[in-house]
């Protein structure tokens, strides 16, 4: 598998997974030029895309959906919860109905070179999800924008080598930081984010020797990726790789 962060953050997310000749892109928060750029500079074919998977409806996942939808007639899929009361901001956004196509959680999905189970996550969103994904004997986690972590995440993140961990925020400096109270509380609220903290415990209670850990969707005003990685490196055994993907940053990796 080749992997690729294109970028995280409240900048925009895009993450994509690529066989060699299946691909399947999750959150699209970046112009088409971007996408198509990137995968070329590192050697993964535009035409092998079957699929594009939102987590949720926020533009920084989700604002260059439409303009990807229409150049590459690929299927969108969200949650039917998604579908069903984000009309309006589907619409704003661009996406096209007739390519969506909508799941039911616990149900999986298969498609060349993959198999992808969708979960719920809980976030100001409606209809937000994760995805845990097999492809070439390996199975593949991502969970980002939650307040809370997901019963069914425990099993499928502990079966996963490859785990994508939203880590947005450090506790004493969202409490103590500039930012207005109902702004703090939403953000460390049920449907809010996940800190470094229930970030860190969650891969050092799902991972195991040799797994890849990556942390992702880091705040730019609340977090900085020295006190993760100090966290990290403090609770998470020795023999599990973590990388703190910062902020904007672009980041290849291949596994299997």
């Amino acid at each position: 598998m080749h992997y690729l962060v294109i970028t995280t953050g409240s900048c925009g997310n895009c993450y994509i997974f690529s066989t060699g000749t299946d691909t399947i892109i999750i959150d699209d928060g970046v112009t088409y030029k971007k996408i198509t750029e990137k995968m070329a500079d590192h050697g993964i074919p535009i035409d092998t895309v079957r699929a594009l998977f939102l987590t949720h409806l926020h533009p920084d996942h989700s604002k260059g959906v439409g303009v990807l939808q229409r150049k590459l007639g690929i299927p969108v899929y969200m949650s039917e919860e998604a579908r069903e009361r984000n009309e309006s901001v589907i619409m704003r956004q661009k996406i096209e109905m007739d390519g969506i196509r909508t799941f039911a959680f616990g149900s999986d999905i298969v498609l060349p070179g993959f198999t992808v189970r969708p979960f719920p996550t809980s976030h100001d969103s409606d209809g937000a999800a994760g995805y845990a994904f097999s492809a070439e004997g390996l199975n593949y986690f991502l969970m980002t924008d939650t307040g809370l972590i997901p019963d069914e995440a425990w099993d499928l993140a502990s079966e996963a080598s490859v785990k994508f961990i939203e880590a947005n925020y450090d506790d004493e400096m969202l409490r103590s930081g500039p930012y207005p109270e109902f702004l703090k509380a939403r953000i460390y609220g049920s449907r809010g984010h996940l800190s470094n903290a229930e970030a860190v415990e969650f891969a050092r209670r799902t991972s195991h020797h040799g797994d890849s850990v990556y942390f992702v969707h880091l705040s730019a005003n609340n977090n900085t990726p020295e006190l993760l990685r100090n966290l990290a490196g403090r609770e998470i055994p020795s023999g599990i790789f973590c990388r703190v993907c910062e902020r904007g940053e672009m980041f290849e990796g291949f596994a299997g």
